[in-house]
């Protein structure tokens, strides 16, 4: 019973390792990008956290679920293939995950500004109208204001 235990233990301690050096690589992954471009699922791997605990992910869905820092603990759940895969293989997936959210948050931002300039294209012809009707006017008023100088001038 005690050597199982012991075993247990040991088996525990090589888990948190393993997980601490695939924290440590997805950090350092992280660490090449500028903080404000990471994507929020993969914030909490940024400045070399270490797990502090581990466990399964409560839907069952082939994810863990792992708490990182001491200080400032944060939460993340992260695929068990992650925990199977080469680190070349890791450090693959996580650029896929950071380009694709880079990627997907380009989009977003080239939708809204096309909107933006949609909004600002609209507004500009609606000024252009504006001023030209006022251009008209004006020409108008000017026009009847020459005609009654130039009958009192005669």
């Amino acid at each position: 019973m005690k050597h199982r235990t012991t075993e247990n233990i040991e088996a525990t301690i090589q888990l948190f390792a393993e997980l601490d050096e695939k924290v440590s690589l997805i950090s350092r992954v992280l660490a090449k990008f500028p903080a404000k471009t990471v994507p929020q699922c993969l914030r909490p791997f940024l400045g070399s956290p270490s797990v502090t605990f581990a466990r399964p992910s409560v839907k069952g869905d082939s994810e863990i679920m792992l708490q990182l820092g001491w200080v400032r603990t944060m939460q993340v759940t992260i695929p068990v293939e992650w925990l199977m895969m080469h680190q070349s293989e890791l450090t693959s997936a996580v650029r896929k995950i950071y380009w694709g959210e880079k990627e997907h948050s380009l989009r977003h931002e080239l939708t809204r500004l096309e909107k933006v300039i949609a909004d600002h294209n609209r507004q500009a012809a609606h000024h252009r109208n504006k001023a030209s009707e006022a251009c008209r006017e004006h020409d108008r008023i000017a026009a009847g204001i020459h005609r009654r100088s130039a009958r009192k001038c005669s």
